[in-house]
């Protein structure tokens, strides 16, 4: 979930906390799972365990990672927009956004299991072959932004300079379009961990009182409400 580790906006930063802020970036718990899976590829595990292992790699990315990225995109464009030398990051983020099917709100909401009714993606990861499956998380663990995630963190590593400043911002805006591109290929499928588990008794009675709440005029949110809620969180 949203950590809301700052407020500040990258362009704000001092290179120092910059760095203070990307590195627990560079090690959300995403990178370790990937790895696990990229083992579990190669041991060639079954269906049951590898969807174990896609859960752990789904959640870390649309829980976590995502989610800390979401507050940065607008000062991210921004930069790509007015910099000449990211021209070929600006193609691809062009590229995403001709593509995307949903709002910021919409991506965050899909994230948390969707908008009630609002209509899924056609591809339904559990319809999936056991062939489909397997393409499609070997596809994911050679996504881009895990070779950008290494070449940040092999910069994150050399002492602290200008121009070291200049390439590590740049490698890590890389990394944000890589982030971009998965997020927006993801939208495509239809995916969420709770699917088809029976609802425990206490969840379905507290659903129904919400029901009735509702019904007798109490008040809601929207989801600009609610997301403001994690924002401030």
């Amino acid at each position: 979930m949203p950590s809301n580790k700052t407020k500040l906006f990258l362009t704000d930063m001092t290179p120092a906390q910059f760095r203070e802020w990307l590195r627990p970036i560079m090690n959300e718990p995403l990178f370790a799972d990937r790895d696990k899976l990229v083992a579990l590829l190669a041991q060639n595990a079954d269906r049951e365990t590898l969807a174990e292992g896609f859960q752990e790699f789904f959640e870390a990315y649309s829980y976590d990672l995502a989610f800390e990225l979401d507050a940065q995109e607008a000062c991210v464009l921004t930069v790509l927009e007015a910099c000449k030398e990211f021209a070929h990051l600006k193609r691809r983020v062009t590229a995403v956004e001709t593509d995307r099917k949903t709002s910021a709100i919409g991506r965050a909401a899909r994230r948390l299991g969707g908008i009630p009714n609002a209509p899924a993606p056609t591809i339904k990861v559990r319809a999936l072959t056991d062939d489909e499956f397997r393409a499609l998380t070997q596809r994911l663990v050679n996504w881009k932004l895990f070779a950008a995630q290494e070449r940040v963190v092999k910069l994150m590593a050399e002492p602290a300079s200008a121009g070291g400043h200049v390439r590590l911002q740049a490698a890590f805006y890389e990394f944000f379009v890589c982030h971009l591109e998965l997020e927006q290929f993801l939208e495509n499928y239809h995916y969420h961990p709770d699917e088809g588990l029976e609802i425990r008794p206490e969840v379905a009675e507290e659903l129904d009182h919400s029901i009735a709440y509702v019904k007798a005029g109490g008040k809601t949110y929207s989801l600009e409400e609610v997301f403001a809620e994690f924002e401030e969180g």
